[in-house]
This record gives structure tokens, sequence and C-alpha cells, in this order.
């Protein structure tokens, strides 16, 4: 493929995971009011049967739905100790190397299972066992979203990766 067609597409990938990280981030304001209003009715002896499981779905869809925007900008977890000390063409090639053995089949199988669970949820309109019992499929159609919005925005630093390895700049 020509680099400035791959340049645009890569471009799109990380603003979409750009506009998403940023849209649902947000979710974290909802999650605030609903944890502050439950705290202000159990001080005054009216909790909720609700609070906990929706608090935790917002949590959850928060959590999961902002991982392709922290992949765009760096922020998962690395372990860097014995990598910084390489030079920029060596941790280039150790993260390529890193994307194919671990990343991509972890996102994959989460991907796959995902799918799987989240259809299973749908087909039975599965509830929470809760007194509350709230619908369950939503939330479970978050984890297949995320491993594609992941697997996308994986794709697109696995090339950004390549490109700096084949021009030297490294650094991508």
């Amino acid at each position: 493929m020509e680099a400035s067609k791959l340049e645009v597409i890569i471009k799109k990938i990380d603003r979409v995971s750009e506009w998403s990280g940023k849209l649902f981030s947000w979710l974290v304001v909802p999650l605030t009011l609903l944890i502050v209003f439950e705290v202000i009715s159990r001080a005054m002896g009216v909790p909720t049967i609700w609070s906990f499981e929706l608090s935790n779905f917002l949590f959850g869809a928060h959590f999961m739905l902002v991982a392709a925007y922290g992949l765009l900008n760096g922020s998962h977890v690395r372990i860097d100790l014995l990598v910084n000390r390489f030079s920029p063409r060596t941790q280039a090639i150790i993260t390529i190397i890193n994307y194919l053995v671990l990343f991509f089949p972890f996102v994959l199988v989460i991907l796959g299972f995902g799918i799987f669970y989240a259809a299973t949820s749908w087909s039975m309109w599965e509830t929470s066992w809760s007194t509350w019992s709230p619908p369950l499929y939503p939330i479970k159609t978050v984890i297949p979203l995320t491993a594609l919005m992941l697997l996308i925005q994986g794709v697109a630093e696995f090339i950004k990766t390549i490109c700096a390895l084949k021009n030297e700049g490294v650094k991508p």
C-alpha cells in the first residue's frame, strides 16, 4: 500500500481513538453523580438497590471504552526497566515482537470470546441476578467493542513502529 494512503488511514484510526476516548471519558461524570447520590441516600437512611450495580456498569464501560485511547497515548502499563537501555532501533524491534507475540493474540482471544459472550447474553436477554435485575447484554457488548477498538488501534501502532524502524527515525 502506498505510504501516503497508509498515513491517511493511520491518522483516521488515531482520530477515532482520540474522539472515542474523549467521549467515553465523560462516563466518569454520571458515575461520580451516582456515587454522590448514593452516599447522600445512605446518609438519609434510604439506600438504593440499584446504585452499586449501575456504578459497576459505568466504571466498567468507562475503563474499557477508553483503552484504545490509552494505547494511542502510550498510557498502558509497560515494563521499560530493561527496554529503555537498548537503542531506539532495538526498542522498536522488541515492540514489534511484543505486538505479534502478546498483544495481537490476547486481543484476538478477547474479541472472539467477547463476541460469543455478548451474543449469548443478547440471545437470552440476560439480566442480573440482583433484585434490581438490569439487562446485562449492553455491558457485555462493551467487551468485544473494546477488543475491536484495541485491535484497530494496535494495528495502527504496529504500522507506525514498522514505518519508524524502516525510516530509521524510530520512536513512532
